[in-house]
């Protein structure tokens, strides 16, 4: 149609509209219309506060919605350097604070991150690389996800960092100690290979403290050094016998398995701890062939340390757990392991619920085995340090400022396990994200000072708001059946399909990224209060939205007469640039643009891996409530038509969905046969579309059905 390309004379309320319609945004940065107010930098949701580097979920997961995979990971990578580790292996605390918990089931935001993360890959991320590094060198030790994640922030900010890592191979921990079937190799290499294209060298096979030393380094020109090197050694017990070679260190058991080595094993193994390590170690020796696998623990089964999903998967691949017990000897025969003494265990934990177990010494019993796995712990490996003068403290562990990163050398500076608790990968990164900035400051001012207050936290949902919120199940992540599991080393854990994904993601209640008014514009005119579902609006002299309530269904923003609201989450004219970024990619001709919303479409060609319709630019929106009149017509200032494609009432995530796309699309006809136009230029389907196919069909209708009178 390209009413845009014509001179509109029309004197009348239509024109008004389509000339709204028809504003140009292609000079407008980008950049500048992100968070346009800086609406929410006072405020957190809760999956985002709860994440130790603060990944911005609620954006990401809006990315995916709408089929913008690519968006999505360099939101998610520009927080988090290992995007597809954390994808398989985080222990999603951004989960667990979920406000969607409160209506039915929190959103699958680890395996999210997983699909986007896979299917975009290293190559299909942004990297943002300044233009010239120019400035000091930093050497990094260790190449875990703490030292490759300060690594590539001093990238960003124009350092040249090198990161020295002993093994053959990148990647710290998550390489040499998670088993391939948790974490195949070649996903944790898309991290280390995006991480790498930001400018970071890496130097394997090179181990600080033996050809080179800490000082040395500082002498060759590195103006820091940051240590990184992580619990690199197993803690072991002083026992009779623990030095059997059929005793196994656990890192050392895991490592010989990264490295496609086979740890001589017999068929009776036992893994002495409870934690995750412990049943990695377990679950290992199962796919091994060991005939029993047993893991002892101090603990009862409620006060183990391993997440329940570990402990659930190791006891359908055969691992049984024996409770309350602690070690007391290898037990030997001739020179083959017999058995392992243990005694029973009183208690773990004292009143404060300190770590004080308490022993019951006649109550001694021998538990045979051939192999012992001992996983009760990791500990820094501190060769590194050799002929550093680093200064220890008195209980032998680094010397170290939380405050400002550094250790007794003001220029040598430490982060991850080495000088915090034992943690899980994305706390690493966020230490590594941290000991990069003390870095910068020192180097660039001389002086460290963090503010580490963080923005409050949206509080939970009230009962009366949940309740009116649609209730969709959560999608399922397939996993392998236990007997082809412990088969080999394929990964246990299927990723979302594409449309489980795009479903999942849209589950997501936009938490604190609704409406926000802007009360210089606002009537007063009642239309917000009349129109959300979900009675958040109150008015006075002007309306006013609470920002903890709002589910940002975007119905009032499209709809305020005043165009006095705007989303917190999106850039205003967020749709009317993405149409025309779409159309611009079309090839001369009738042109057509699509606005697809709703859980059952599919963006698969979006990535160019599925067939498409000739001539159609496809906008992929998390929901239809959000498309105003506006936008239908701007799109057809652009192209010939539009075709609207929603859900019926149920099937999309928020109330009255269908019924207001309808009256606006009603709307947008009316407008144009007033000023002279086609209304059948706009066309709508909502149904229960099945995947691409059924949402290229209804396309194909609607486009059939504008050329009619």
């Amino acid at each position: 149609m390209n009413v845009g390309r014509g001179n509109l004379c029309y004197n009348s309320v239509a024109l008004r509209e389509i000339n709204m319609a028809h504003s140009d945004l292609t000079s407008r940065d980008v950049a500048s219309l992100a968070n346009p107010a800086g609406l929410m930098e006072n405020q957190y949701a809760p999956c985002r506060w709860a994440c130790p580097v603060h990944a911005d979920v609620r954006t990401y997961i809006q990315l995916v919605a709408e089929g913008r995979f690519a968006e999505s990971v360099d939101v998610i990578r520009n927080r988090l350097a290992f995007a597809c580790v954390c994808g398989r292996v985080c222990h999603h605390p951004c989960e667990k604070n979920c406000r969607r918990q409160d209506v039915d089931e929190a959103v699958a935001i680890r395996e999210l991150k997983r699909f986007v993360a896979e299917k975009v890959g290293s190559s299909g991320c942004t990297v943002s690389r300044p233009e010239t590094q120019n400035k000091a060198r930093v050497a990094i030790v260790g190449s875990g996800p703490a030292g490759m994640s300060a690594a590539l922030e001093l990238a960003r900010k124009g350092y040249r960092p090198t990161v020295f890592e002993k093994h053959h191979l990148a990647g710290g921990i998550p390489m040499t100690a998670i088993p391939k079937y948790r974490l195949p190799r070649d996903v944790l290499q898309m991290d280390v290979d995006w991480i790498v294209a930001h400018g970071v060298e890496v130097v394997t096979g090179a181990e600080i403290g033996k050809e080179r030393t800490l000082p040395s380094l500082l002498k060759d020109g590195f103006a820091a050094v940051i240590l990184a090197t992580g619990l690199a050694s197993s803690r072991m017990l002083p026992l009779p016998n623990i030095n059997h070679p059929r005793v196994y260190p656990v890192l050392d058991f895991l490592r010989e398995l990264a490295f496609d080595r086979q740890p001589a094993i017999g068929s009776d193994v036992l893994v002495v701890g409870g934690g995750n390590v412990a049943m990695d170690a377990a679950r290992s020796a199962v796919r091994l062939g060991a005939r029993r696998v047993r893991a002892v623990c101090l603990e009862n089964e409620q006060e183990m340390p391993a997440w329940e999903w570990e402990r659930t998967e190791a006891l359908e691949e055969g691992v049984t757990f024996i409770h309350r017990r602690g070690p007391v000897e290898v037990v030997t025969d001739g020179g083959s392991i017999r058995a392992l003494r243990t005694r029973g265990v009183k208690s773990v934990f004292d009143a404060d619920k300190r770590f004080n177990p308490q022993y019951d010494d006649s109550d001694i019993q021998d538990l045979e085995c051939d192999t012992v796995v001992f996983a009760i712990g990791q500990a820094p490996d501190f060769a590194f340090t050799h002929d550093s003068g680093l200064e220890m403290d008195s209980r032998g562990r680094l010397a170290f400022n939380p405050l400002t990163q550094q250790t007794s050398m003001p220029n040598i500076f430490a982060c991850g396990e080495i000088v915090t608790p034992p943690g899980s990968v994305v706390e690493a990164c966020a230490s590594g994200v941290r000991v990069a900035a003390a870095v910068d400051m020192h180097l660039q001012t001389g002086s460290i000072r963090f503010n580490d207050a963080l923005p409050e936290k949206i509080g939970t949902i009230p009962a009366v708001t949940a309740g009116k919120v649609l209730k969709f199940q959560r999608q399922a992540v397939d996993i392998a059946p236990a007997n082809e599991r412990v088969a080999g080393w394929s990964e246990v854990d299927h990723n979302l399909t594409e449309e489980a994904a795009l479903g999942e993601a849209r589950r997501c209640m936009g938490c604190g990224g609704g409406a926000e008014v802007m009360v210089d514009k606002c009537a007063a005119c009642m239309t917000c209060v009349r129109v959300c579902p979900f009675g958040i609006p109150k008015v006075t002299d002007v309306a006013r939205i609470d920002s903890a309530l709002c589910q940002s269904c975007g119905i009032c923003i499209a709809e305020c007469p005043a165009g006095a609201i705007i989303s917190r989450s999106l850039p205003v004219g967020d749709v009317q640039m993405r149409t025309r970024h779409a159309v611009e990619l079309l090839p001369a001709g009738r042109k057509i643009v699509a606005y697809i919303g709703g859980f059952k479409a599919s963006a698969a060609d979006w990535v160019g891996q599925s067939e498409s319709v000739e001539g159609v630019a496809k906008v992929y929106l998390a929901s239809t409530t959000r498309l105003a009149v506006s936008d239908m017509l701007h799109a057809l200032t652009l192209a010939d038509g539009v075709v609207v494609v929603g859900c019926g009432q149920g099937l999309d995530r928020y109330p009255q969905s269908a019924g207001r796309t309808s009256l606006r699309v009603d709307h947008a006809r009316r407008l144009l046969q007033s000023a002279g136009f086609n209304a059948n230029a706009v066309q709508i389907s909502l149904a229960a579309h099945e995947g691409l196919a059924g949402v290229n069909e209804a396309i194909r209708q609607a486009i059939s059905q504008m050329s009619q009178p």
